[in-house]
């Protein structure tokens, strides 16, 4: 007869918390595990990676409710959290621009376009300039951006006129037809802000933008043998808040 003892079980490698109606999952859950939390969601919960972002968990879900007292109650702490990081890169922003770092819906383009006017890359971000909005969802998100951090709506207008600038010509591109995109993705989806929504007609617009930027990507490659990725951003297009400290190198 064996006397062996059977290897103790090892300790979850993740913990999950309910906050306001919501789960909110830390560390790394097996497979299973989550496909089971998934399934027994209701059908009402959302999934949200802003959410999980600012409490630095791997996932939250739930009520949408629920997920806008979460996103108040943490704002203020994820903005500290979000200064801490940046050093004194941060005083080179305004508050809204913290806040949107901290607390706004991002997504690859929105990221990319925070970090082309202000010259300040976020921490989560790793792509790169060619982060074009692919549909009118992306755009949505560049929409909140420019209207939740006002300051950098100037530096849209000066990257209008940067079309000869060969690094930052679909941007350009892009800024200048900007009221273009907003109205017709105000025709096509009046309640983009808080409702989903589709806009065939801006992705269509859209996607000549990301044309243009492929054929001249591929033209460059040609022209230098390889392209370096990420590419790197040129100056920033909005200067320093007043008082801050000057541009770090």
């Amino acid at each position: 007869m064996s006397t062996r003892k059977p290897a103790p079980e090892s300790a979850p490698s993740y913990r999950i918390a309910q906050r306001e109606g919501c789960t909110i999952l830390y560390g790394h859950m097996p497979l299973g595990a989550w496909l089971r939390l998934l399934r027994g969601a209701s059908d009402m919960h959302v999934l949200h990676a802003d959410v999980a972002r600012m409490l630095g968990a791997t996932a939250v879900i739930g009520p949408a409710d629920g997920l806008a007292r979460l996103r108040a109650q943490e704002t203020a702490a994820a903005m500290g959290r979000v200064r801490a990081q940046l050093g004194r890169a941060a005083r080179r922003l305004d508050p809204e621009a913290v806040r949107w770092l901290a607390a706004g819906e991002q997504g690859l383009s929105s990221l990319a376009l925070f970090t082309l006017l202000t010259g300040v890359r976020p921490r989560h971000y790793g792509g790169s300039n060619l982060d074009l909005p692919r549909d009118a969802q992306e755009l949505r998100r560049c929409r909140l951006l420019l209207e939740q951090v006002p300051s950098l709506q100037r530096g849209l207008l000066r990257l209008a006129r940067r079309v000869s600038d060969p690094e930052l010509v679909t941007w350009a591109a892009l800024a200048e037809a900007w009221p273009d995109l907003c109205r017709q993705m105000d025709h096509e989806w009046p309640w983009w802000r808080d409702q989903p929504g589709r806009a065939p007609g801006v992705d269509a617009m859209l996607e000549c933008f990301r044309q243009v930027e492929t054929d001249r990507a591929v033209l460059q490659s040609t022209r230098m043998g390889a392209l370096s990725w990420p590419m790197p951003y040129p100056e920033p297009l909005v200067p320093p808040r007043h008082g801050a400290s000057h541009w770090l190198g």
